[in-house]
């Protein structure tokens, strides 16, 4: 247990959390999140475990800027309030429900509150080498907005880039504003509008908006990223050095890669890949560079990486299937297709039949739509009939392989 001494709970402490965390879909109040943060802010890089904080319940009440005196039955509603939030995180196959916290306890005679992280969270906050965004806790404390608090964050990751673009229907799951102001103008007016002007009087960065039509809709929000109202930023610590050469250098490798397959990608294109690990997209890039088959690699790398974000096997198991059926000169029927390639994953991927069927599922219409081939409408033909249409196409196909010996 750590106890926080008064002047351990000023607000120039860093918040470091993993990109991956500051883009999951959650919905908090400004107070909830301000309690998240101020814990975040006390995790230090030899951290290998998290700690049970301990912070005096007036330091704890003067940070949610809650006004008077603190009243125990208030703090506890917000934080029993809070123990029942659970944010939303797709790893796999999975979406997984996590709490925030896994422990509070207010010590009434002490004057203190103890408070601990749920244990899910270690990979997104400890010990953090890559993908990770760190800033000043004093830039979020001041905002009283849930909604200028998560822009913050999300612009704070591309702040070097200068840039970064939504859709809005993404923007608004991000930001826990899914089902809220649905038109558009009201959004802006009261999300948008209101974080701008807060960012640009209490933090150390301001943007601008351009709004991307589709006719007369707007479909994606462009953010224009500026460092400081005076144009200088706060020092960073080493940590995120190390991430904004690791940035530089990842955007750099992906242009010298793509300029090696004949396209030059924009940055925009470069980190809506990024989202699906940086790893992934240099191996799926490398793996690529001496195919001459593919026709659009821009397009075949952002499907790829769809269907790599389902599984991480995914990418390999699609391209090997698409690698096989396109040797045939016959036209393969969707069936045959189906047989094969749950055959194959459950060889390569070391699945059973049902779980390669499931994933077979998965990636069915990516692979379709690669092959060119168009899914057939429910057969009505009996079982009967089916298996005879089987054997007579499994016997061509064996004649043609023999001929091509």
């Amino acid at each position: 247990m750590k106890i926080l001494e008064k002047n351990e709970t000023q607000n120039n402490h860093l918040v470091t959390k993993s990109n991956m965390l500051i883009e999951a879909n959650y919905k908090l109040g400004v107070v909830e999140q301000k309690i998240i943060l101020c814990l975040a802010s006390h995790i230090t890089p030899a951290d290998s475990d998290f700690k049970t904080y301990t912070l005096p319940i007036q330091e704890f009440s003067d940070l949610l800027s809650l006004k008077g005196t603190p009243k125990y039955t208030e703090l506890k509603q917000i934080t029993k309030d809070l123990m029942k939030k659970v944010f939303e995180v797709r790893i796999k196959k999975k979406v997984i429900q996590v709490s925030w916290l896994s422990y509070v306890a207010y010590n009434e005679t002490e004057g203190t509150v103890d408070i601990r992280f749920d244990p899910f969270l270690r990979p997104y906050l400890l010990q953090l080498k890559r993908e990770f965004t760190s800033y000043k806790l004093e830039n979020v404390v001041k905002l009283k907005s849930s909604y200028a608090i998560r822009i913050y964050e999300l612009l704070k990751q591309y702040e070097r880039l200068k840039e970064r673009s939504f859709y809005l229907e993404d923007l608004r799951k991000m930001l826990g504003a899914k089902d809220i102001y649905p038109a558009y103008g009201n959004f802006k007016q009261r999300v948008l509008v209101p974080a701008q002007k807060e960012l640009k009087a209490k933090t150390d960065i301001s943007f601008e908006i351009e709004e991307i039509r589709t006719g007369r809709r707007v479909d994606k929000i462009k953010f224009f990223i500026t460092s400081g109202s005076n144009g200088k930023a706060d020092q960073l610590d080493l940590l995120q050095n190390h991430l904004q050469e690791f940035a530089d250098t990842f955007i750099e490798k992906v242009k010298k890669l793509g300029l090696n397959l004949g396209v030059r990608l924009t940055d925009e294109v470069i980190l809506s890949w990024e989202k699906h690990g940086q790893d992934n997209v240099m191996s799926l890039l490398e793996k690529i560079q001496d195919r001459k088959d593919i026709e659009n690699p821009v397009g075949y790398i952002t499907k790829v990486l769809k269907a790599a974000n389902k599984d991480d096997e995914s990418e390999d198991i699609l391209i090997r299937l698409v690698s096989d059926f396109r040797k045939s000169k016959e036209v393969l029927p969707a069936w045959y297709i189906r047989e094969k390639s749950i055959e194959k994953m459950e060889e390569v991927l070391k699945l059973d039949h049902e779980s390669a069927a499931v994933t077979f599922e998965e990636i069915k219409e990516e692979l379709f739509e690669v092959l060119q081939i168009q899914e057939p409408e429910a057969e009505s033909d009996s079982i009967e009939e089916l298996e005879k249409r089987k054997r007579k196409f499994e016997k061509q196909l064996k004649k043609l392989k023999k001929g091509t010996h």
